[in-house]
């Protein structure tokens, strides 16, 4: 198990495509900031609307208690960014894309069919792999969260970034590791079950995208029972999850829907693992 996690965790070092997925997060992030910065802009009347096609569909003509027009970049900060960022799916799908691409080359490489042929058992493959899938998904998450804070220096000023509310920041991002970490598993388990890239890719993100549109209906179907599905998918978590006043309720009940699917996912993937036929 130890020589197996040692060579998963080397080849997750010499991957590029952690790199190529920060970057292009990092031009999200740009986007969202520049976006913010338009929108400001349009408020105040220093642009025409439609500028640099941002279109604000209804212009915002409250003042502050200064007499200045409000500000947009105030009024999201840094936790509003990181929740388009994490709640938008934004970083989700990159880490689909990710998580596929570390997965499931192993199998179209015929990695995994040399180590089940050298006797590692199969349960010991699949966690020695599951282990540095979440490990990639946290690192990648927690890069991106940095380097959105630090975009936000330059974009709102340093008055405005440090009145942030880094409780709230630091209990936002905690959530979305937390979810990652039990996403990570079930695009684990979706590439062990494809084992085809494009495959794999596309049902992590069509997964990603529509499961909580399916949620929501779900919400409406069991709604003379008072049960909300959505409530116990990790990923409605993800989308809906809080930027300030965090409920106790809604703290146990993440907790335990993420640890709850990070074992489904883990099981599901090794009783599939030791069953399928490796090529």
């Amino acid at each position: 198990m130890f020589n197996l996690l040692n060579a998963e965790f080397y080849k997750l070092r010499k991957s590029k495509a952690i790199y190529i997925g920060v970057l292009v997060a990092s031009i999200l992030a740009l986007l969202l900031y520049g976006s913010l910065v338009m929108i400001d802009k349009i408020n105040q009347g220093e642009v025409a609307n439609g500028t640099a096609r941002i279109i604000v569909s209804q212009v915002d003509e409250s003042v502050n208690d200064s007499g200045a027009p409000k500000s947009m970049m105030r009024e999201i900060g840094i936790v509003g960014v990181l929740q388009q960022m994490f709640g938008g799916h934004f970083v989700g799908i990159i880490a689909a894309v990710l998580v596929s691409i570390f997965v499931i080359r192993e199998f179209s490489a015929g990695t995994v069919k040399n180590l089940v042929g050298k006797g590692y058992t199969r349960p010991a493959i699949f966690f020695a792999k599951m282990i540095p899938v979440i490990i990639l998904t946290l690192v990648f998450e927690a890069v991106v969260v940095a380097i959105t804070i630090c975009m936000g220096i330059p974009f709102m000023g340093w008055q405005e970034f440090s009145a942030t509310a880094w409780g709230d920041v630091a209990f936002y991002t905690g959530f979305q590791f937390l979810f990652g970490a039990a996403i990570a598993v079930i695009y684990m388990l979706i590439g062990e079950l494809t084992r085809n890239l494009a495959a794999g890719i596309s049902v992590s993100i069509g997964m990603l995208m529509f499961s909580t549109t399916l949620t929501a209906g779900l919400d409406l179907v069991f709604h003379g029972l008072e049960m909300q599905p959505s409530k116990y998918w990790v990923l409605d978590l993800m989308s809906s999850c809080p930027i300030a006043d965090f409920e106790t309720e809604f703290i146990v009940r993440g907790v335990l829907v993420s640890a709850v699917w990070l074992v489904i996912a883990a099981v599901l993937g090794v009783l599939h693992f030791r069953k399928a036929d490796v090529k």
